[in-house]
């Protein structure tokens, strides 16, 4: 159970400023160091290739319980409007097209609608990333689709955490045990200062 007091990470899937789906999870399953010091850059480049092919796909699931159809519902509710607002309530975002130099020099056509995954602890970003999504279907705000990719990713990344917790706890034993120190100091050393110890101590 979560409480105020509580740390917590926030993975979050967002069409500009539009939240798409978010994820919430308690960082205080992970020791301090690990919680403060999460790279997880090189599981970024599969989840927004993940994102680019649900957010574009032609059906969608918007059916829930068997009983609602949220896309369905959506569209009803916007028929309550008179004619003249109905467009302006549509959710349609536009596709963008601007160039940009690649890696070697080279002009690369970027287009589709703008996108941003996040992931935060207690509201502070940890990183986050701007993508395109070409043939964008608005269709997809509505759907399940969306939740089970971005519960995919957020598996990924507390596996990631997790791996990283294991590996920390690990260093922390060889700390103590072999370089003599305290739970105090080591939880006081500066990250530079823990890898230069630590690759001391392997050596």
């Amino acid at each position: 159970m979560m409480t105020e007091n509580n740390n917590n990470f926030k993975f979050s899937l967002y069409q500009k400023d539009l939240l798409l789906c978010e994820v919430v999870f308690n960082a205080d399953d992970f020791n301090p160091l690990t919680r403060y010091s999460i790279d997880i850059r090189d599981i970024l480049p599969r989840s927004i290739t993940k994102l680019q092919k649900v957010l574009s796909k032609k059906s969608y699931s918007t059916t829930f319980s068997n009983e609602l159809d949220l896309y369905e519902y959506y569209q009803k509710m916007i028929n309550i409007y008179p004619k003249e607002y109905r467009n302006l309530l549509k959710y349609n975002p536009k596709s963008t097209t601007y160039e940009v130099l690649d890696s070697n020099g080279n002009n690369k056509v970027i287009r589709g609608v703008e996108c941003k995954i996040g992931l935060y602890i207690n509201e502070k970003p940890i990183v986050e990333r701007i993508f395109f999504v070409d043939g964008f279907n608005p269709i997809a705000r509505m759907s399940f689709d969306i939740i089970e990719v971005v519960d995919e990713i957020v598996d990924s990344i507390i596996t990631k955490i997790k791996t990283s917790d294991l590996d920390n706890i690990w260093d922390d034993y060889d700390l103590i045990n072999y370089g003599g120190y305290s739970i105090n100091e080591i939880r006081d050393f500066p990250l530079s200062k823990r890898h230069y110890v630590l690759k001391k101590l392997k050596v």
